[in-house]
């Protein structure tokens, strides 16, 4: 049975690969072939089932003694096979099937879209994907990411021209969601979509955006949208990014399940990308001031000596918050990168206090000490102050300016910075 199945699917095969895509009138052609080889492949599943099935029972009605069954109790046996065939799921409750879809894995769910009209609704409802989102991308995505992916999609509307005719749905189509012939099906209609020539076709106007949770869902989990975010410790390792965070575009990378950064230019130098960024060190930006404006400082009223803070940090006033100098040379010199963005550090004591918490009144002074503990003592990164009342930027181009400051208000925030604490204190 199987040799001879196995030969006449040979035709089949010969059809689809040497029937050539680009002539419309060998489309049926390659349709007839596909569909050969899913009917085949049907007939091979059931014929299998069957004589397994049979196989089972021949062994049950040989290892157990035949027993009579009342003719009344007979008539009220149903079959698992009918009862599970008699309720379909569409037929489930509104609520029970709502269920149901809430339970499936992103994969599953959009498998679950390509069974029928009905389900592909209910499957791209954004209720569903909201959920599915905020579990995987919650804590990297932003505001700012949710604006680009709006600003992104209405570009692509104002480009896309008036709506292609719609064409009748081949059988390729309707096997393309199925697992075995994907492969197949992407072939074919990556085929019929380059049919037409190029002197003949007219420009294909963009496919209209889809404005769903799905859609942006997917387009981050194929590495298609570079979202903003921030970046701890940029360039993994490097000693001028201790404790700094950085303002990039990102893009995920299912294969290895980590991000491609994209900084932003600086000066002469072009964009800089770094590979093989983890899900640990991207954070969503926690304010909403743009990464090249001053923040405004409102907690300097509430600093006390032991709280955490980050603040904005740039090499000169040519560099926006946010950007990097990577070298800086004098007498012929390299001095470590030096990073711009923002860091972390602690309120220290006055020089007059003697950090006695029950004497200390370094809350009322009008100068605030800043201390960056991960530097040596005597470094000129160790330590600044600014002014309590009317700090907006200090610094120069020596030792570069600082910007506006943000207390950090929650441990998880706290610990997460004390996670890149480095081994040694840098000199």
């Amino acid at each position: 049975m199987f040799p001879l199945l196995l030969i006449s699917t040979i035709p089949a095969f010969t059809l689809l690969l040497v029937a050539p895509a680009t002539k419309p009138c060998c489309k049926l052609v390659r349709e007839l072939g596909l569909l050969a080889l899913l009917l085949v492949r049907e007939l091979l599943h059931h014929s299998t089932a069957a004589g397994r099935k049979e196989r089972e029972r021949g062994a049950r009605m040989i290892s157990q003694p035949f027993k009579a069954k009342p003719a009344a109790a007979t008539a009220l046996v149903v079959p698992k096979e009918d009862v599970a065939a008699g309720l379909p799921l569409l037929d489930l409750p509104e609520l029970a099937l709502d269920r149901v879809l809430e339970e499936l894995a992103p994969a599953s769910l959009a498998a679950m879209a390509c069974v029928c009209a009905a389900l592909r609704d209910r499957c791209s409802a954004d209720t569903l994907w909201e959920r599915h989102l905020r579990r995987k991308w919650g804590l990297v995505l932003g505001a700012a990411a949710r604006k680009e992916w709006e600003a992104e999609l209405g570009a692509k509307g104002s480009r896309a021209g008036p709506p292609r005719p719609s064409r009748r749905r081949s059988w390729v189509d309707s096997l393309a969601c199925a697992s075995p012939f994907s492969w197949i099906g992407c072939r074919w209609l990556k085929g019929d979509a380059t049919a037409t020539p190029a002197s003949a076709a007219e420009p294909a106007p963009a496919a209209p955006a889809v404005d769903t949770v799905a859609a942006w869902y997917r387009a981050l989990e194929c590495g298609e949208f570079w979202f903003p975010a921030q970046v701890y410790n940029r360039e993994d390792g490097h000693v001028g990014f201790v404790l700094s965070c950085y303002d990039a575009h990102l893009r995920y990378d299912r294969r290895t399940d980590t991000f491609t950064a994209r900084y932003p230019p600086h000066g002469r130098k072009p964009a800089k990308e770094e590979d093989g960024v983890q899900w640990s060190r991207i954070r969503a930006p926690p304010v909403s001031t743009p990464p090249h404006d001053l923040h405004v400082s409102d907690c300097l009223e509430e600093l006390r000596p032991g709280h955490h803070f980050e603040i904005q940090w740039r090499k000169n006033k040519d560099f926006p918050y946010g950007t990097c100098s990577h070298h800086l040379r004098k007498a012929a010199k390299v001095y470590p990168c030096i990073a711009s963005g923002w860091w972390y550090g602690v309120v220290g004591h006055q020089e007059s206090c003697n950090a006695n918490e029950h004497l200390c009144r370094c809350h009322e002074d009008d100068m605030v000490v800043l201390e960056f503990q991960h530097y040596a003592p005597g470094s000129r990164w160790r330590q600044t102050t600014v002014s309590r009342k009317d700090h907006r930027e200090k610094g120069d181009e020596t030792d570069g300016f600082y910007g506006g400051i943000r207390k950090l208000q929650s441990k998880d925030e706290i610990s997460t910075w004390r996670r890149f604490w480095p081994v040694d204190v840098i000199n």
